[in-house]
């Protein structure tokens, strides 16, 4: 869930300084009634309520800068309390609200209205915020609005009167350029930034950042045939692109100078790249191991030798987690979780949990395995236990070997007596996939999602009377 840190009694207009009720927990000394006493008179006028006792510490708690069990600030508190004066301090504060609070939703909402010309009120704000995710905003709420008004006295947004015009370059200092990038993201039609998030998502993938236009375009129009015609891709979604600085057409023979479309390659620019990839695949960060997060260019050709070419299990077991986070990012997908990685079952198997939302959310359970031997009915049949408990949609089990006859007809029998849905990936096609790219693996899921559609039109239909 996307939320924003809560703020009580602790606006910029009642607080001032920001490092004030930080210094002030700082000389209690770990007592919170000295502390509470403190705020009271600092901020209060010495009236005993619980805007000191219950609010004041509650906000400090929600945004991180205070532990109420020990009355201590936290490593960030600390930061910001001992910065040299008022802005800086207010900058520092507002960094970590954009990486750890989900400040930067409330940096983008407000970027967007402006490029669409709105006013940045506290109801529009909301509705924007509530579009780009955040949840749990209730009516009577001025936490996104007081956030805001924290990062006016950093000098990031200038205030009302001026709509929240941007100060580019300490917006820049404070959260980066990315902020800027997703607002002309914002400011792209439906399609092109459904193109570009494409683009980005599966450049992330390649070591040149160049992807086959054609891989962009197939994904674009199976997943949103509504919002894509073909014929008018390079006129409609590839010239915007390059117009807006996010993508540049390339071919072999003319490095920048590409028709686009279905044809050549689309290279993506710094400025889309400067985009994290934990803002275009939910959790990335959090679902994706580090050790693997700096490995993620590595080119397909290097993954088959480490799972066919090489000796070393270590590199296979890499090599797996590797197919398994590349195979989930070029079916569109988002990794949530590994259940298991190759390390804890001796380089042999990788579990990884995925969502999608393509017309209709999907949860997917997917186990690879680099085994000699041939995937049995028992290792298939386990994976109906995992997904019920996980409540997941699909199931696939990548190999690089292949299936045995029984865990092949037990999979069709699952498909077509229950909700559930398998995906059997043999070594042939992680092969081919390896080998030719992610053309040839689309080419095999859509092949299975027809046979699953056949399996399952033998499944009685409720009709209501």
């Amino acid at each position: 869930m996307k939320r924003l840190a809560s703020f009580n009694d602790f606006s910029p207009g009642l607080i001032g300084d920001i490092r004030r009720p930080l210094e002030i927990v700082a000389a209690a000394g770990g007592n919170l009634p000295t502390a509470v006493a403190g705020w009271r008179v600092a901020f209060f006028n010495g009236a005993v309520n619980k805007r000191s006792s219950t609010n004041v510490p509650a906000t400090l708690v929600s945004t991180g800068l205070f532990d109420r069990k020990t009355v201590t600030l936290t490593s960030i508190g600390e930061q910001v309390r001992s910065a040299p004066d008022a802005v800086t301090g207010a900058r520092i504060f507002c960094k970590h609200l954009v990486e750890n609070h989900n400040g930067d939703a409330l940096v983008t909402a407000v970027l967007a209205l402006r490029s669409r010309g709105e006013k940045v009120s506290k109801d529009s704000l909301k509705r924007e915020l509530v579009a780009h995710g955040i949840e749990k905003l209730s009516t009577a709420t001025t936490d996104h609005t007081t956030a805001l008004n924290w990062m006016v006295a950093a000098g990031m947004f200038l205030d009302s009167t001026k709509n929240y015009e941007p100060v580019d370059t300490v917006l820049t200092q404070v959260v980066g350029g990315t902020v800027t990038e997703l607002a002309i993201l914002d400011g792209l039609t439906t399609a092109q930034r459904i193109f570009a998030l494409a683009l980005r998502r599966l450049a992330a993938t390649e070591p040149d950042h160049t992807v086959p236009s054609k891989d962009i375009t197939d994904e674009c129009l199976q997943q949103y045939p509504h919002l894509f015609d073909e014929d008018q891709l390079r006129k409609k979604i590839i010239v915007g692109l390059e117009g807006a600085g996010l993508a540049q057409a390339v071919t072999a023979s003319s490095p920048s100078k590409g028709r686009g479309g279905k044809s050549g390659r689309l290279e993506a620019t710094a400025k889309l790249l400067s985009i994290p990839l934990h803002l275009i695949i939910p959790d990335f960060d959090s679902a994706v191991p580090k050790d693997l997060r700096g490995k993620i260019n590595t080119p397909l050709s290097s993954i088959q030798k480490m799972l066919f070419d090489n000796t070393s299990k270590n590199q296979r077991g890499l090599g797996l987690e590797l197919l398994a986070l590349r195979m989930i990012m070029d079916l569109g997908l988002s990794p949530r979780a590994f259940r298991l990685r190759s390390n804890e079952t001796a380089q042999a198997e990788v579990d990884l949990t995925a969502e999608g939302a393509h017309l209709l959310f999907s949860r997917w359970n997917l186990q690879c395995k680099c085994i000699t031997g041939k995937v049995p009915l028992s290792d298939v049949a386990k994976e109906v236990g995992l997904a019920i408990h996980s409540k997941a949609h699909v199931v696939a089990v990548v190999t690089t070997s292949d299936f045995t006859k029984e865990a092949v007809r037990y999979a069709h029998d699952i498909s077509a007596s229950t909700h559930l849905q398998f995906l059997l990936v043999p070594g042939k096609v992680v092969r081919d996939y390896l080998k030719n790219g992610r053309g040839s693996l689309i080419d095999f899921v859509a092949k299975n999602a027809r046979e699953v559609m056949r399996f399952k039109r033998g499944q009685p239909i409720a009709v209501g009377e």
